[in-house]
Parts: C-alpha cells; structure tokens; sequence
C-alpha cells in the first residue's frame, strides 16, 4: 500500500523538473482554465503544470475553480479504472503521470477550502494526513460518512481513512466527541475489524484502541488468533495483526500522532 509512504514526504521529494509536460504551457489565466477543465486527462495536467508556474498572487479565483474542477475529475477518471479492475495495481503505472497527480492534490490542499475536503479524501490511501488534518474539525464529518458509505471504486482509501479518524481521536480527545459520534465511530471500527483487508483490519484495532472499546478489541484479537478466519482472508502470516491486537488490549499501542502545521514547517527548515 502507498499509505506508509506518506503524501507529504512525496509531495517534499518531487522535484519541480519532472513536471509533466506534453504540450506548451498556457500562458494566461483563460488558457490554464481551459487546460485544467479538459476531459484530457493530459491537458488537464499541463494545466496543472501551467498553474504551478503562476505566482500565487497571481491566480485567479476562475483558476482555482478549474483547479477544483480538474481534482474532481481526475477522481472520478481514477475511479472509473478502479471499478473495471480485477485486482489491485498502481493506478498510475499504466494510466498516467503520478508527478502531475501529486501537484494536483498539493494545489488542492493549498486552497484550505473546506469544500475540496470530500475530494481529497480519496487521496488518503497515499498519505496526506496530517494535511487533512489541518482543516481542524470540520474535517470530522466527512471523513466519518466516507468510512461509513464508501463510494465504489474509492475503497483503497478505506485504510487511509481510518488511520486519519484515529488521529482526530487521539488530538481532540475521545470526550470531545459526542455520545453519537463515539457510537458511529464505535460502529466503524466494528465493521472493518470483521472485513477482508489486511491492513483496513490493522488501522480498525488502532481506532477501536483510541475508541477504548474492549470488547472490540477482545473480538479483534479472537478473530487474527484464528487461524480458519485469517486463512478466509488469504493471511496465511497474520503475525503481525496479532501483535497490534495483544499491544491495543494491552494498552501499548504507540502510533503517529498528528503534527500541526507550524511544527512541521519547524522540523522542515
């Protein structure tokens, strides 16, 4: 899974020089808007190409209307291919620049418009979180309707989601969250620990942990210590999930927390 690799680690690393970049770049804002509204997947990116170069002082409100339009497109594109697979593969090794899609998703973020929220939610599954968290509270309900009712074709961001909601438990704090918050989430993390993923398993024992809910955390360890179950989900080596389910009964569980931005930007210089 990309997950642990981590988008903001990803975004830091890319260098500007391997912008994708097919035809000349667009050279005023009118140009850029019809570039990033394209349903050529490839104009749509040397739109983004042609964004980046603008000074931020410089875009237009139209152009990062564009920009938006050009993510939600991008998204359903991806989502479209998820939905013909067969089997999981790197969406971006047959279908395109994952460069450009990584400057996209960085542009996005860069707006801080609580309204891209639900389309940067399908990028978790690479990463982002502490971005996503930097959007603060309003953050929560989103996410927690994804988790709940994902949209076919985004369930790789199944993983990504949950490890997100547990980051928003452990900083603001279980007693923040309302009793019909807890139960929904509770419900979550229930629904997840019985699916058919490694690692969507993984992260719904972490939750249920900062949740504090032991007896899921008794029926998730049940459940990787069988070995009939785990061989259901074709993990024939479920080690691993069953160290992260005796250390989450156990109270030892230590998991990246959430660095606000500002710590980061510190750490970064």
């Amino acid at each position: 899974m990309y997950t642990k690799f981590g988008l903001t680690l990803l975004l830091s690393l890319l260098p500007l020089c391997t912008l994708y970049a097919q035809s000349p770049r667009a050279t005023t804002p009118d140009e850029i808007v019809r570039q990033l509204t394209h349903s050529d997947y490839r104009v749509a990116f040397d739109g983004v190409n042609s964004y980046m170069v603008v000074s931020p002082d410089q875009r237009t409100q139209a152009m990062k209307i564009a920009l938006v339009q050009a993510l939600k497109n991008e998204n359903e594109r991806v989502r479209q291919i998820e939905l013909r697979r067969d089997e999981w593969l790197p969406i971006y090794e047959d279908h395109g620049s994952v460069e450009m899609a990584w400057f996209l998703v960085k542009e996005v973020y860069a707006l801080k418009d609580p309204d891209t929220i639900p389309l940067l939610i399908p990028w978790q599954r690479y990463g982002g979180h502490d971005e996503m968290m930097d959007f603060g509270r309003q953050a929560f309900a989103p996410f927690l309707r994804h988790l709940e009712r994902p949209r076919p074709g985004t369930e790789d961001a199944l993983e990504g989601g949950l490890y997100t909601l547990r980051m928003m438990v452990d900083y603001w704090g279980l007693s923040t969250f309302s009793a019909s918050e807890r139960d929904r989430m509770k419900q979550v993390a229930a629904k997840y620990i019985v699916s058919y993923d490694y690692y969507t398993i993984k992260q719904s024992i972490i939750l249920a942990a900062s949740l504090r809910e032991e007896v899921l955390l008794q029926m998730a360890h049940a459940l990787v210590n069988n070995d009939a179950e785990m061989a259901k989900r074709g993990d024939t080596s479920p080690e691993l999930l069953q160290e992260t389910a005796a250390k989450a009964l156990a109270g030892t569980l230590e998991e990246r927390q959430y660095r606000p931005y500002e710590e980061r930007r510190r750490r970064r210089y």
